[in-house]
């Protein structure tokens, strides 16, 4: 693993675990760099740390969002709302499901939204191409949806499959307890959509 990549790791662990107060000397001790400056080299400074880790980790889910919806416009389900929920929230809780806690991400992304430095809306940055190519197929199906209807979605997703990863530690919670849970939280998101 490149050191970049171990401080990223280290990084998205110690934000998740302690906030965004954690120094960059720390992030760089736990990463196991013997030069302090290690991070600054790699990614300049914390908001380039953290940009940095989103984009290594929405790359990926960002890709498997975009071939959800070819496989729903290829199928002519663009306009299945079931379908758009798990194009929605599909790529995050198979990542959690398949790191089964060994990432950190959802805990990071948690705890980023709720210290207000996240720009959580609209979903407009490079990290977003999918992201920005769902939303339209969301709001032509659902008559009178708001960005803070789908904000409170978000909201409410990003904090259920950041309690799934935390729980991964928890004896007993396993697999399907964490995939029952992943079901449940499709099934509340789609209610939050067509609430009246």
């Amino acid at each position: 693993m490149r050191a970049s990549e171990k401080i990223l790791g280290a990084a998205e662990r110690l934000f998740a675990e302690r906030g965004f107060e954690v120094s960059l000397r720390e992030i760089a001790a736990a990463a196991g760099q013997r030069n302090n400056s290690a991070v600054q080299y790699h990614f300049g400074d914390k908001t380039g740390l953290v940009d940095a880790l989103y984009e290594y980790r929405m790359a990926p889910l960002n890709a498997r969002r975009q071939e959800l919806i070819a496989e729903l416009r290829g199928s002519g389900r663009e306009a299945d709302l079931p379908s758009l929920v798990e194009a929605f929230l599909g790529p995050l809780a198979e990542h959690v499901l398949a790191n089964r806690g060994e990432s950190w991400y959802l805990r990071f992304t948690s705890r980023y939204v709720l210290s207000g430095g996240y720009r959580l809306w609209p979903f407009s940055k490079e990290h977003y191409p999918g992201m920005t190519e769902l939303l339209p197929l969301l709001f032509a199906r659902v008559p009178g949806l708001t960005e803070e209807r789908l904000r409170v979605m978000f909201l409410h997703m990003v904090a259920v499959l950041a309690d799934i990863e935390q729980r991964f530690a928890e004896p007993g919670f396993d697999d399907a307890r964490a995939e029952a849970a992943a079901a449940d939280l499709r099934r509340t998101c789609l209610a939050v959509l067509t609430a009246p």
